[in-house]
């Protein structure tokens, strides 16, 4: 697991760039076909992405940095080297969510709806992802003497805290998690019972998973004693679980006074035929 594959000349092909690269597509592609014969566009969401890379690299960068400045404080200009890992998705998904809040409405579209599109292909870009973090050497797990025990390269951050030491892939654990909650997706998509039910399905499972998997890691970053990671997920696990009550009951109410309109409307009809 050479976590640069080859080089061309000068430069560098991370397999951690080209597994995002590749998680970019194959989240397109999927939007796509969850958003056809939508006001989504292929072209709409294409043009989307383009915005939601610069955006999500910004937000996991910054996230990051603010809680690990005192690795960048010698030198701020490493801060700018993203390429070299060092993301954060928490950071990612909320300047995307922040983004998306802006945009689609501007464009007359519905924020609800997207969401509900780009969960899915978020999850599948994520699953994919991790696999270049166990390439890259980053978000690995504890020291472990199980058979399923990785010993990551040198040059990687994971060689660099522990050596030879087997550690838990807890890249691996969180791919298959991904997998798990992206199939939980696609089978509530068409069966959803308001706008943004998949998207609030995706941040309460993807927060739970994530602060579970935290118990296996060691490179997260902390807050106060705390690990960010797991009192992010608990915030956005709570929220989504509440807004989600919030839209169901909201959903029950639009259906009874629709119900009670159409029997005010059928006794109204009834009325005039006699």
């Amino acid at each position: 697991m050479q976590p640069i594959l080859f080089t061309i000349g000068e430069f560098e092909v991370r397999a951690w760039g080209l597994m995002v690269a590749l998680g970019v597509l194959a989240g397109l592609w999927l939007a796509t076909r969850l958003g056809k014969n939508s006001e989504f566009t292929e072209d709409i969401l294409q043009e989307y992405v383009v915005y939601g890379l610069f955006a999500g690299l910004l937000g996991a960068r910054l996230w990051e940095v603010a809680f690990s400045w005192e690795q960048y404080a010698a030198n701020p200009l490493h801060a700018l080297m993203f390429w070299e890992g060092g993301l954060s998705i928490q950071g990612a998904v909320i300047a995307n969510v922040l983004l998306a809040l802006r945009y689609f409405p501007r464009k007359g579209l519905s924020f609800r709806r997207f969401v509900d599109i780009g969960a899915p292909a978020l999850i599948l870009g994520q699953a994919i992802g991790r696999i270049g973090c166990l390439f890259n050497g980053d978000a690995y797990g504890k020291p472990t003497d199980a058979w399923y025990g990785v010993v990551y390269q040198p040059g990687t951050p994971a060689y660099a805290a522990w050596g030879n030491v087997p550690l838990v892939p807890a890249e691996l654990f969180e791919a298959g998690l991904d997998v798990f909650i992206l199939w939980v997706l696609l089978y509530l998509f068409p069966r959803k019972k308001f706008d943004g039910q998949v998207a609030l399905a995706y941040f309460v499972l993807y927060s739970l998973a994530r602060f579970g998997l935290e118990f296996l890691r060691t490179d997260s970053l902390l807050i106060g004693g705390l690990k960010a990671a797991q009192l992010t997920a608990l915030l956005t696990a709570l929220a989504a679980g509440l807004l989600w009550a919030w839209c169901a009951t909201q959903t029950k109410e639009v259906i009874r006074e629709v119900g009670h309109i159409r029997n005010l409307d059928r006794k109204k009809a009834k009325g005039c035929r006699e």
